[in-house]
């Protein structure tokens, strides 16, 4: 076999073998109309200008405002990463500075430390963080 087959095969297959190694778990969602996020124990938010986040510990939900009349949307977002198991959920307020509070249902890996982001113009815009912890089952 010549080196030039061995290389072609042999890259790839190294490739899917490292791949095989990790797993990332992602869900991205447009939140819905809700209200405030409730207050107290397991509730985590964080501000930014332009956005406000919040995650409910007990509720597996991410709560989403747009604060900033500038016609960019909000994100929230929560993300882990440990021992091989990586995993982020999204939710999206596009509904402007006036549209008021979404919310967001996820189900999230149980007992995990992670971070709540606050994103304003998702992916480029201003953005903050605060650790969170999800529920033990």
């Amino acid at each position: 076999m010549s080196r030039l087959v061995r290389a072609l095969f042999g890259i790839p297959a190294a490739v899917v073998l490292i791949a095989a190694g990790t797993t990332a778990v992602a869900s991205a969602a447009t939140g819905k109309p809700s209200g405030a996020p409730p207050e107290g124990l397991g509730v985590w938010c964080v501000s930014v200008t332009g956005a406000k986040a919040c995650f409910g510990q007990s509720a597996d939900k991410v709560w989403v405002k747009d604060t900033k009349a500038n016609g960019e949307s909000a994100a929230g977002t929560i993300y882990n990463k440990d021992s091989g198991t990586d995993w982020y959920r999204e939710c999206f307020n596009t509904r402007g500075a006036d549209g008021g509070w979404v919310v967001c249902d996820f189900d999230v890996p149980e007992n995990r430390e992670g971070l709540l982001w606050a994103v304003n113009n998702p992916f480029i815009g201003a953005q903050g963080s605060t650790k969170i912890w999800t529920t033990i089952a």
